[in-house]
Formats: structure tokens, sequence, C-alpha cells
């Protein structure tokens, strides 16, 4: 015990005991409890194992060890996130009033999509973080934290912000391999082991040891999507939204349920009455945004497809004529001319995609007999929606903060991932000797590398290019070139962009 609390240090000998426990040990303590005739016999053999007596044991099926989840969303976000910000670096002086007003100032500054959303600007605001939800945690973690307190941590606490986030950056994937687990628990256990040795054990509290359990449970239950409680915490929100007397407010809840569910077996039928068809447009349920997105239906062999070809560009680098989990989004602008430049650069790219030779109609007197013309009529979109995420582009100036992307490029044997700014999506039809085939591209622009490596991940441990949450690159565009024309396969994901600042010492 440390100053009368439990003391939950200890991770030295973290192999000693961090050992996954025998159900059958357990079941067997279970019915022992169950045998023990007086109350003071059963807390003495609880307080020996642990273990008390459940009807589900009856169960024999049931793991009481297994079928145990942790959940991250209070576990990683509301827990632990908070705990180092709130408990270790503002409590412990580690970061002062002033730090948190720089800090507030620097986020206004960053420019996050719609769908994700600001964190309010309560940064500063009484003790710091004041009224933070699990979300706003959430999203300060994963998009915020690494930029605007970089400068004003020490040296242990960048360790311990750097492993942080780089473990919840893996675990919040939609779809997570085993070695990414593996990174996921090593950067976790390393997070905690830097805070017993910087904070003392006193510090270390029971949630930083459940958030090692959590790989674990990806590995039974898949990714952490399909078990944390956003989704939950949704459903609360929606009941709460319902009109109650306050008084008897389950029987009227069920009510409103019954009233609903009779609703949607109505407008199942609203075909067949115009008043009706005409009137679901004004109550349909509005769309799920932030955490809750992930949550919705697509096809998961496509969205894997999709996924293997953005990643493996060497093996499975796509055309943009294969399909896709998705659809173009408005706005819209439909069979009408690119550019004479941005053509030539579309010819460049199916030379180069199909080993062919392909020419302008402009240019076709001049060609190879064999040259396959290439139209100058596409389709241009706004948007482009994968899944239930949304990429924007300079050409919808409403979401061009969703049109900054990341996808592969391969320079010989090397791949390398660039940020990248999409000016518009575009469909378009080549007629090969084959047959007629349509593609699903994007025209974007490329940012310009910071000028050496070490500028790039400025913001690293240990030389450890995998710790860096951010990269910095220059705000400045490469020339137009074939590269500017990508398939619609290539996107990685979107990224934040932001202002970041390297101090230089006099």
């Amino acid at each position: 015990m440390v100053l009368n609390s439990p003391n939950f240090g200890g991770f030295d000998n973290i192999n000693n005991w961090f050992i996954e426990r025998d159900i059958e040990q357990v079941r067997k303590d279970a019915y022992e409890w169950l045998e023990c005739k007086t109350k003071d016999a059963r807390n003495i053999h609880v307080h020996e194992t642990s273990v008390r007596w459940s009807e589900m044991y009856r169960l024999t099926y049931f793991d009481s060890v297994r079928f145990l989840i942790i959940d991250p969303m209070h576990c990683l976000f509301l827990g632990i996130a908070k705990w180092i910000v709130i408990r270790l670096w503002i409590e412990q002086g580690r970061l002062t009033q002033n730090d948190l007003k720089i800090m507030q100032n620097r986020a206004k500054l960053i420019e996050v999509p719609a769908d994700i959303g600001r964190i309010p600007y309560k940064i500063d605001t009484g003790e710091g973080f004041s009224g933070f939800t699990t979300d706003q945690w959430k999203t300060f973690i994963l998009v915020y934290a690494t930029t605007i307190t970089w400068d004003l941590l020490q040296e242990s606490d960048r360790a311990i912000l750097a492993n942080f986030v780089r473990a919840c950056n893996i675990l919040v994937c939609r779809t997570i391999s085993k070695d990414g687990l593996e990174e996921a628990h090593k950067r976790l256990l390393t997070m905690v082991k830097l805070i017993e040795k910087n904070y003392g054990p006193e510090k270390i509290s029971p949630n930083l040891h459940l958030c090692l359990h959590i790989c674990h449970c990806a590995l039974d239950y898949g990714p952490l999507y399909a078990f944390w409680c956003y989704s939950y915490e949704r459903m609360n929100g929606l009941l709460g939204s319902y009109h109650t007397s306050n008084r008897k407010i389950e029987p009227e809840l069920l009510k409103t349920i019954q009233y609903n569910s009779l609703f949607d077996q109505s407008s199942s039928h609203a075909q067949e009455h115009q008043h009706l068809s005409a009137c679901l447009s004004l109550i349909t349920l509005k769309e799920t945004t932030g955490s809750l997105a992930i949550q919705n239906e697509f096809d998961g062999i496509d969205y894997q497809n999709f996924l293997s070809m953005s990643r493996n560009v060497e093996e499975m680098a796509g055309t943009g004529f294969e399909s896709f989990p998705g659809t173009f989004l408005n706005p819209k602008k439909l069979n009408t001319d690119l550019p004479n430049e941005i053509l030539d650069l579309l010819v460049e790219y199916y030379s180069n995609a199909y080993e062919r030779d392909f020419v302008t109609l402009s240019n076709i007197h001049i060609a190879n007999t064999n040259a396959i013309p290439v139209l100058s009529k596409v389709n241009i979109y706004g948007r482009l929606q994968i899944s239930s995420e949304v990429f924007g582009s300079s050409f919808s100036k409403r979401h061009i903060r969703s049109a900054k992307i990341l996808s592969q490029f391969t320079h010989g044997n090397t791949k390398e991932t660039y940020p990248r700014v999409v000016q518009f999506y575009f469909e378009h039809t080549i007629h090969l000797p084959e047959g007629s085939k349509n593609h699903a591209l994007a025209f974007v622009r490329w940012y310009r590398p910071a000028n050496d490596h070490n500028t790039r991940f400025h913001c690293r441990i240990n030389d450890e290019v995998e710790s860096c949450n951010i990269e910095l690159w220059k705000k400045e565009f490469f020339e137009y070139s074939r590269d500017c024309i990508i398939p619609i396969h290539s996107i990685l994901g979107r990224f934040v962009e932001g202002s970041f600042t390297i101090a230089v010492d006099r």
C-alpha cells in the first residue's frame, strides 16, 4: 500500500505475474466457494483466490477469463489519456497554465474534417481540459496531442506520449494484423513502465493494467470498434432524447420503441402511399459521424480487397478499373472536357498502367497505328465515399478539409507514403480492343518532403521512425506530372494538416 492506496506497480518483473489464469482452476475455486459454510469462510476464500461463485459457471462453455472484455473507450481515452494529461502532466506541474494557453492557440490552427469534429476550446479552461467527452479525448490523442504538446514536454514525457499515441493509432484501425497487435501491446507496456519509472508506482492506475489486456481481447473479438462502448453510449443518448414524464420512464420508453417499430413497418410500404412517401425524407435518421460512423455496414470482402491494393502497391497496384466499396458524391460535373494539360497526363498514366500506346485525338494523326485514342470527356466529382469515410477535394470548397489524403509511391525497391491534396475525382472510359473499361481516378497535387530525414521525423523517440506519429512536410507542391493521376484504390486514408515550428538553438 502507498498512502493508503493500492500499489499497482511492479512492472519490472511483469513476466512473473502477467500470466493468463487457468479457467479450470477458476471454475474449481468457484465451486469451492459454493461449498463454504459461513460468510467469513467465503470472504477468506475470495481473498485467497479472487474467485466467487456465479450461476454462469453451470454453463460448461462459460469462460470467465476470456469472456471478460476490457472496453477500449473507457480504458484508453476516458481513462489513460485523461489520466496522463491531467494527473501526471498538469497536477505534477509538467504543463503549466501558460502551456495550456499555448496548446489551445495551436489547436485552433489545426483544421480537421467535419466528420471527425474539433475539440472544444476548453484546453485552458479551469484546471485544464474542462468537460472533455470520451470522443474528444480520442480526437485529442490521435490528432492534436503530438503537434501541440511536443516541445512543451520533457524527454521522458515525450516517450510516454509517443508510445501511447502509436498504440492507439494501431488499435483504432478498422482492420488490425497480429503484428500490429503485438506492436501495440509492446507500446502500451513500454508506456506503463515509463510512467512507473518517472512518476512512481503510486501513479499506476488500474486502467494502466487493464490496457495490457486489450490486444488479447482484439484477438478474440476483432477490431476495437466491434466491441467498444461508443455505440452503447449513442443508444443511451437516443433513449435520453425521448420525451418522458420522468415518472414511469421504462414503460414510456418501451411504448416509444413500439411506436418506432410500427413506423418502420409502415415505411416499408411507403411506395404504396403517396403522402407517406413524401414525408419520409423529413424524418430520416441522422448519419453517424466520428467514432460511430465506423459501425456503418459495408461489404467486408470488397473493403479488404480495396485495402490490399492501397497498401501493397508493389504486388496489387490498381489501375482504377477495379471495383471499390463506395461511390462518388456531389458536387459533380458530368460529360465535361479535361484540360489539355491534364489530358496529356492521363495519356501517360494509361500508357504506364497498361504498357500500351495511347494518344489524344489531337495527336492521333502522328501516332502509331496501334495507338489507342483517349477521349477528353469525363465525369468530375467533388467527393468520394469509401465505406463510411468521405474524402473531399478542392473541387468542393466546403469539403476541402477532407481533401488531404495519404497514398503510397514506389521508388525502385523502396515504398514511401506521401501526402497529397485531391483536386477532383473523375470517371473516365477508355475503349480497348478487348472492350471498354471505366476507371475511377483522382487528380492530386503532391507535397514536397522536408529537406532531411531528421526534420521529417522530428517527433520521434530513440531515432525510431515508427514512433513518429506526425511527419513534417513542406507546404509546397511538385510540378504537374503523370503521378498526379492516381486510381482511387491507391488512397490509404486522410491526414490532418497543421503548422509546426522547430525551435532553433542559439
